[in-house]
């Protein structure tokens, strides 16, 4: 009976193999943490691995396109900002005036950006501030701010649109709420329903057990061969 029962596990093994993808690697225990709660709490069965590079997040093949989808809209994986750190190292030559400007106003973009990203629903963001050439005596006009947002459907972000303005106007010197334009728009809901998503693993099961068909029949005819002669051992000891 035990061999009978170790041919089953095997072959149950076999049929799990290969069902699961990677879905995202090189990810920080953090970000894979809150990826892996959210694709739990939504019923996606996934699982995570340790590698010296990062963690690796795995997903049933049937149910790739949902997990995508769910954590695109929840803003996963984060988006990675360059810091002061990066854009200006201690050991940098000296660069000219126009030079650090433009990094300047590089990473105060890259902070509202990275600000509005923390909000709940926010998908993908871009901030592009504009400012006037310097006049004759070096002063620049006034700055624009152009903000783009791109937002879960799931979420009602346009609510948040005088406080997103108003975040911008604070995080920027000297710019006023008329010189800020912000677009705001929902992220297109592409994710595929639980029958559909049931259906395909079905339909793949089916074909995985006619490809290997012949093999499953032979596993089958080893385990009842197994188990007939250890039932006419057993037979003949009672005898």
């Amino acid at each position: 009976m035990r061999w009978a029962r170790c041919v089953f596990i095997l072959s149950l093994a076999l049929l799990l193999t290969g069902c699961r993808v990677e879905l995202y690697s090189s990810l920080a225990e953090e970000d894979a943490n809150q990826m892996l709660a959210i694709l739990m709490l939504h019923h996606i069965d996934a699982d995570k691995q340790t590698a010296e590079d990062g963690v690796t997040l795995r997903v049933e093949k049937a149910q790739f396109i949902n997990a995508v989808e769910l954590l695109r809209l929840n803003g996963f994986p984060r988006r990675s900002y360059i810091s002061a750190n990066a854009m200006f190292p201690p050991n940098q030559l000296v660069v000219s005036p126009a030079e650090e400007q433009q990094k300047i106003i590089f990473l105060k973009e890259q902070r509202i950006e990275d600000m509005l990203s923390q909000m709940d629903g926010v998908v993908h963001t871009v901030v592009t501030i504009a400012s006037a050439a310097p006049d004759e005596e070096g002063a620049t006009g006034l700055a624009s701010v152009a903000v783009f947002v791109k937002y879960s459907p799931q979420v009602n972000l346009e609510a948040f649109r005088v406080q997103i303005k108003n975040l911008v106007e604070k995080s920027i010197s000297g710019v006023q709420q008329d010189q800020i334009s912000v677009l705001m728009q929902p992220a297109e809901f592409r994710m595929t329903s639980t029958a559909d998503a049931t259906d395909s693993r079905q339909s793949r099961i089916l074909q995985w057990l006619t490809l290997h068909r012949w093999f499953l029949i032979l596993i089958v005819i080893i385990a009842f061969l197994i188990f007939i002669t250890l039932a006419i051992m057993i037979l003949r000891k009672r005898r």
